[in-house]
């Protein structure tokens, strides 16, 4: 066995899932395996989905039956990578960290996949090539692209987190498969674990940047030469820019990308990255919040400089899955409030249709920028002091008493006055799209909560972080 070998281990987990139906309850216990490997004395790198929502974490050498115990030290759930650490480096004496490739593989490569695939306790390996390079949605956050590798050596589950080498070196990190193909994987490469790497290095995860702006391809004739282009291969175009992005007031829909920090782009959107051609939002994807990005554009017929500033997209918590984190929400009179997030979205089996108007205003129309959170009304717990509102089905809420409300804090903060601050005789609740507002009687509201409480077992009425 190659001694590189001894330092790829087996991940168990323990973990607990939130409920976020009815987000008060403690969540469901379930277990999973995956595969990390050494890469310091006492740290280990993963997928972040192996070890997601994980209430207990054990980590074991190969054959070898102790199981250490391990936690969380860094976790990108946006990028599927975690790193573990445990207190006790002893029992890894003498075992090689392992050691990552400086080189992006090329297609046609053989790799090696190395893991415990369904939770097996010995190592497993399959070989195959790089099939294809390429950006690709993460199936963990479900709504992020980022650059993958594809590969023709199978990533069952188990094999998640394990190791992709090229001679002696990890090229990779095994993170999901194709289940309409056989032996198709993906493999998280370099340029991402970098990114991880580098970010972490001042002892936080801050997550990625976006360039907030959408690039369409230029290869239409009739379409460059209205835009006043030649036809050299050259240059895309700005179809949309995020109100408050980092490309916000730097491109503006109709510009013509020719050049990002002195790359080419050409008419498909594409720039050349370290001898890879990647999509052109790649370079946001090697860059950290404050760097700038410099474009060389064509405007009205006139070739001009311009520079944005990176940042993290505001909304982004509103489109993807959410891990690590107890549901948020706020109970009042039998009115469950909770944030408009997927994994409330996807709880609830909300339709995207009810909502697209409201998501679409709040994560590309600027809203994010003013509103912590859009609230919605998920679910009213039957109560005399809540009767007759069952018609209102889930909406999301526009006012409480005539002020218009910013997040899921705020919203606590109208329906929970603050000590020494009164109530008005009634709470008039504003729903968006509903036929007519809830109205509370704040006379009969406190002792509604208590009785609510303890029918529904609610240990609280809120929770807001």
């Amino acid at each position: 066995m190659s001694a590189a070998y001894r330092g790829i281990v087996k991940v168990e987990v323990v973990n607990r899932t939130p409920d976020y139906e009815t987000p008060w309850q403690g969540g469901n216990f379930g277990r999973g395996t995956g595969t990390g490997f050494l890469v310091a004395p006492g740290l280990f790198m993963t997928n972040a989905h192996v070890v997601a929502n994980a209430e207990k974490i054990d980590i074991s050498l190969y054959a070898d039956a102790r199981r250490i115990p391990a936690k969380v030290k860094y976790v990108a759930h946006d990028a599927d990578l975690a790193l573990l650490e445990i207190a006790d480096a002893s029992a890894f004496d003498g075992v090689p960290c392992l050691e990552f490739s400086e080189e992006m593989p090329q297609l046609e490569d053989t790799v090696r996949a190395i893991g415990y695939p369904i939770g097996g306790n010995r190592l497993s390996v399959t070989r195959g090539i790089v099939s294809r390079v390429d950006t690709i949605p993460y199936a963990h956050p479900r709504n992020i692209a980022h650059l993958a590798l594809q590969v023709d050596a199978a990533i069952n589950p188990g094999n998640s987190g394990g190791p992709v080498l090229k001679g002696d070196k990890v090229i990779g990190v095994a993170f999901q498969g194709l289940m309409q193909a056989n032996s198709t994987g993906y493999v998280i490469p370099m340029p991402v674990i970098n990114h991880f790497l580098q970010d972490v290095k001042d002892g936080r995860y801050d997550g990625y940047v976006e360039l907030g702006a959408q690039f369409i391809p230029m290869e239409n004739k009739a379409m460059r030469r209205h835009f006043g282009m030649p036809d050299n291969g050259l240059g895309c175009l700005v179809a949309e820019v995020v109100k408050g992005a980092s490309c916000d007031g730097a491109l503006k829909p109709g510009d013509v990308v020719m050049a990002v920090n002195g790359l080419p782009v050409d008419a498909s959107a594409m720039i050349e990255l370290d001898g890879v051609r990647v999509r052109l939002e790649e370079l946001a994807e090697r860059s950290f919040a404050g760097d700038k990005v410099h474009f060389t554009i064509l405007r009205n017929g006139e070739v001009m400089q311009t520079e944005a500033t990176l940042a993290p997209l505001p909304s982004i918590r509103v489109l993807s899955r959410r891990y690590d984190e107890l549901p948020r929400y706020v109970v009042f009179g039998g009115l469950v409030f909770q944030p408009l997030e997927f994994n409330v979205v996807h709880a609830h089996q909300i339709s995207s249709g009810d909502i697209m108007v409201e998501l679409d205003r709040f994560t590309r129309g600027g809203e994010s920028s003013v509103k912590d959170d859009l609230v919605m009304l998920t679910t009213t717990l039957p109560d005399e002091v809540n009767a007759r509102f069952d018609d209102t089905g889930r909406n999301l809420v526009t006012r409480v008493n005539g002020v218009e409300v910013k997040g899921l804090a705020h919203l606590h903060s109208l329906l929970y006055p603050a000590e020494g601050q009164s109530r008005p005789e009634y709470t008039v609740i504003e729903l968006a799209d509903a036929p007519r507002p809830l109205v509370i009687d704040n006379a009969a509201v406190d002792a509604a909560n208590k009785r609510i409480s303890e029918r529904y077992n609610i240990p609280n009425p809120s929770r807001l972080k």
